[in-house]
């Protein structure tokens, strides 16, 4: 019978991270740095695992907090330009329109 090796340092951080900034990615900044602390916590967990492979595992939570860090980030990402460009059209269009709104007269 095999002993089970523990995870790498920060392999746990990385995946709880990960999995965080894909469920808040439409918050822009809070997905981005959740994204980025599982990469940075999932790059950890590898060189610690590579430096000791034989005290600790494969490293499936490590690669799991690694994918999902990408995935968030990405997701964050692409929502952050989404609503920079909305936000940009929209502000840009609002002179257009004061003279049509009612509460916005003098």
């Amino acid at each position: 019978m095999s002993k089970l090796k523990k995870n790498a340092p920060g392999a746990v951080t990385s995946l709880v991270c990960g999995i965080l900034a894909i469920l808040l990615c439409w918050f822009p900044v809070v997905g981005l740095t959740l994204g980025i602390v599982a990469l940075v916590s999932a790059s950890r967990a590898r060189y610690k695992a590579m430096e000791s492979p034989e005290q600790y595992g494969s490293g499936g939570i490590r690669v799991a907090g690694f994918v999902c860090g990408i995935v968030g980030t990405v997701f964050a990402g692409i929502y952050s330009v989404y609503w920079m460009i909305l936000l940009t059209f929209f502000g840009a269009a609002i002179p257009l329109f004061t003279g049509f709104l009612p509460f916005m007269m003098e």
